[in-house]
C-alpha cells in the first residue's frame, strides 16, 4: 500500500510511504510574478513527478480560509491547494481531504508546530527533519501516518 501526505502550501511538503521506503519533498513551486501579493505559485509537473507512479492513498490536509487572513495569501493558498488536489485526482489517485484537527487529535498535537516535528522526528529518524523550517515535512509525514492509520480500517482516530 502506498499512502501519501500532503501539507498543501506554498512551504508545504509531500511525504511518500511505500514498502518500508519513506520520502519528503518540499513543495515545489516556481516564479509567478515579480511584483504583488503572489510572489510564487505551486508547480503542478515537478510535484506530479513527486507523485507514485502506481495508484496511491492519498491524504490532503484541507484548508480554509479564515477572517483576518490577507487576500493575496488566500489566492495564494487556494491555488496551491487546488493544484495539489486535481494533480492527484488526474494521476488517479484516492484522494481525501483531512482536517488539521482531526490528525493533530490522533497523536495528541497541539497547534504548535514544535509538536508536529517532535513527534515527526522521533518516528521518523531517517528523514532529513533537522531545521525549525522542516515543520512542514513533519506535518506532511504524520498526515500519511494518519492516513496509514485510517487506511489500516480502524477508524477510531
Amino acid at each position: 500500500m502506498i499512502v501519501v501526505g500532503i501539507d498543501p502550501g506554498l512551504t508545504g511538503a509531500i511525504a511518500v510511504i511505500a514498502d518500508g521506503n519513506t520520502l519528503v519533498y518540499d513543495m515545489p513551486t516556481f516564479q509567478y510574478s515579480a511584483k504583488g501579493f503572489v510572489k510564487r505559485a505551486f508547480d503542478a509537473q515537478p510535484f506530479a513527478n513527486m507523485l507514485p507512479s502506481a495508484p496511491a492513498s492519498v491524504f490532503i490536509e484541507r484548508v480554509n480560509a479564515f477572517p483576518g487572513q490577507g487576500v493575496g495569501s488566500m489566492f495564494s493558498l487556494g491555488m496551491s491547494y487546488w493544484g495539489v488536489h486535481s494533480v492527484c485526482k488526474a494521476l488517479g489517485h484516492n484522494v481525501t481531504l483531512v482536517e488539521a484537527k482531526a490528525w493533530k487529535n490522533h497523536f495528541g498535537l497541539s497547534k504548535e508546530k514544535d509538536a508536529s516535528l517532535s513527534l515527526a522526528r522521533k518516528m521518523y529518524p531517517q528523514v532529513d527533519l533537522r531545521l525549525a523550517k522542516h515543520h512542514n515535512r513533519a506535518e506532511a509525514l504524520l498526515i500519511a501516518a494518519y492516513g496509514d492509520f485510517l487506511n489500516s480500517g480502524n477508524k477510531n482516530a
